[in-house]
């Protein structure tokens, strides 16, 4: 019987509680981001693309996911990098870009295709302005050697997290 009445009694608090909210109760200012970026390399020199930041946010990234499909037997680096003022002085300078190297896993060959492919949970910010400059996110491939003739080689980058303003 007193396993009865903890239940009642968990039972009318969660009621009384109501139900969970999926929104805080604080406005955050997050705004939801995602995006794919494709990368196709066209041998062992890297290939890059870029991605544009909405002016004035910042670009938190929690998740990174990358697939790679390259001709069978060969393989494929990649990387993104990000621009964050480290040191605080309002000038866009090497000590504000960071490489994030991608570990690839092996998922096989299909069809004369090599899948390599990779999912981390990071957490990267990325700032659309340091000073004057605008910036962006880059992604960069490159091959193991030169494909054969004709073959298809591709890197796709997921990018989920949030916007936010750039703090002032």
């Amino acid at each position: 019987m007193t396993g009865m009445r903890i239940g009642a009694a968990l039972m009318v608090a969660c009621a009384l509680a109501g139900p969970a909210s999926a929104q805080s109760k604080v406005d955050s200012g997050r705004q939801p981001f995602q995006t794919r970026i494709i990368v196709q390399p066209l041998g062992n020199g890297f290939q890059t693309q870029l991605m544009d930041i909405p002016a004035g946010k910042r670009l938190v990234i929690e998740n990174v996911s990358v697939i790679t499909r390259s001709p069978a037997g060969m393989r494929m680096e990649v990387n993104y990098f990000t621009y964050l003022d480290h040191n605080g002085d309002n000038v866009a300078d090497i000590s504000d870009i960071t490489f994030h190297r991608v570990a690839l896993t092996d998922q096989g060959t299909f069809d004369d295709t090599s899948i390599a492919a990779a999912n981390d949970r990071v957490l990267v910010f990325a700032d659309e302005q340091i000073g004057t400059q605008h910036m962006k996110v880059g992604v960069q491939a490159r091959l193991n050697g030169m494909p054969p003739a004709g073959s298809f080689s591709q890197a796709q980058f997921t990018f989920s997290g949030y916007l936010e303003a750039l703090p002032r």
